[in-house]
């Protein structure tokens, strides 16, 4: 197993963005559902602040990324 250092951000809009993303994850995941795929396909659709200036989303920012480095 490997080690792993926690520190702070340098970016106090990051934290922002992952409390809103995991309040966002428990308002959308269903009791009787598990399927944590599906739950990420449709938060990786959220708008996202640090990505209004690029791709806004975090998969369109994937997919620039991906069709970028081919």
């Amino acid at each position: 197993m490997a080690d792993h250092r926690l520190t702070t951000p340098k970016s106090r809009s990051l934290v922002g963005v992952m409390n809103e993303f995991s309040y966002l994850g428990s308002v959308h995941r269903r009791a009787d559902d598990d399927d944590l795929v599906a739950l990420s396909v449709h938060l990786a659709q959220t708008p996202c602040s640090p990505l209004y200036r690029r791709h806004v989303s975090p998969d369109r920012e994937l997919a620039a990324h991906v069709s970028e480095h081919r």
